[in-house]
């Protein structure tokens, strides 16, 4: 399994004690000119995560407060996801009974199922409910594409807490080591609070790149852009690189890029995202569900292994790959260059080949 090279993540926290004596009282953030005032902003180890959720636009309170030791339910999670990768492409919710167009999350609910971060059970999003650590470990596991695996790890006393379905994907974040937990223990059963889930987004994405431009260089941890007509150059990614919904059909172009980890490609149209100069990528992964991607490989770049899930529109390829794995039935269409190797779940993968069919083997 691929091993993620970034610094250790401890999602499992175990609870901030706040009071007025250690709260920053009344403290103003300007964001994108708006200035913001919170009374209850703490004084502790998450105020850091907390600031920087709310300068990267992903917590925005409640009449003044952020409400840090209140349990996040389900609605909000899917907001603060939807924000990190500025996701607006909508589903139909016509199929579940707990939702309406007057509730404040109901947009924000179409984007999250839209995006398969959440699925609901027996027609219910149950969005007003606290999101259990479980819940919330498989959101974030579908949200950024994490491996998942059936072994169970060892070195934690309460696994057999875990649900069925959300087995795979916490085992797979343990053994990335996104999860360590506290005393050995997940508590999978228990609830998260506004304040641990800033934490575990202020880990998982370390800089948010905004606004378009040319970037030589970027902070070490895990990267996420999510607007379009972004350079990275002669820089090195240490750790996983986002391409959020945000850059919808828009462009990105690493030149001369190095990624550590996997870059994750959920926006991104026929415009291309290019990868170019000596660009060194081991692994992609495209996951867009709302419409084409085409991954252009050009000059000396080379991407190790290319993972296509889901979506219901095609994926294009341009240049030299090693392996190609197909895990959805997409259509795939080779524009040119070379394929060492296919992988399929697919019996029959949809496949069409425009140029140099004698090079896809």
């Amino acid at each position: 399994m691929f091993r993620k090279i970034i610094p250790i993540i401890m999602i499992f926290i175990l609870s901030f004690h706040i009071s007025p004596s250690n709260a920053l009282a009344n403290i103003e953030y300007n964001l994108n000119g708006e200035t913001l005032e919170f009374e209850d902003m703490p004084n502790d180890r998450s105020t850091e995560a907390l600031l920087n959720a709310i300068n990267n636009g992903l917590l925005r309170g409640y009449n003044g407060k952020l409400l840090p030791n209140d349990n996040l339910t389900r609605a909000e999670m899917a907001t603060i996801i939807n924000r990190s990768f500025r996701s607006s492409i909508k589903a139909d919710l016509g199929e579940f009974v707990d939702v309406s167009p007057k509730d404040w999350y109901y947009e924000e609910m179409e984007k999250a199922v839209q995006m398969r971060t959440f699925k609901g059970d027996n027609n219910r999003l149950n969005p007003d409910a606290p999101i259990t650590r479980e819940e919330a470990f498989v959101v974030i596991s579908r949200a950024f594409k994490m491996d998942t695996t059936d072994i169970e790890p060892s070195g934690h006393l309460d696994l057999d807490e875990v649900s069925d379905w959300a087995k795979k994907e916490i085992y797979g974040l343990i053994e990335s080591d996104y999860i360590i937990g506290s005393d050995r223990m997940i508590n999978p059963k228990g609830y998260i609070t506004r304040a641990e889930f800033a934490q575990i987004m202020d880990n998982m994405v370390k800089h948010y790149i905004r606004r378009p431009g040319i970037y030589d260089s970027v902070e070490k941890g895990n990267i996420m852009i999510n607007i379009p007509g972004v350079i990275l150059r002669d820089t090195t990614v240490d750790g996983d690189l986002y391409i959020g919904e945000g850059v919808g059909d828009g462009d990105i172009i690493l030149d001369n890029v190095v990624v550590n980890g996997r870059i994750v490609v959920r926006g991104g149209g026929e415009n291309t995202i290019i990868i170019a100069g000596d660009s060194s990528i081991p692994r992609v992964i495209v996951s867009r569900y709302d419409g084409p991607v085409k991954l252009k490989i050009r000059d000396n770049g080379y991407v190790d292994k290319l993972e296509v899930y889901g979506g219901k529109d095609r994926v294009v390829l341009e240049g030299n790959i090693d392996t190609l794995d197909i895990q959805d039935d997409i259509p795939i269409v080779v524009e040119s260059g070379e394929i060492n190797n296919i992988n399929s779940i697919i019996s029959n993968p949809n496949i069409t080949v425009n140029d140099f069919i004698d090079r896809v083997k």
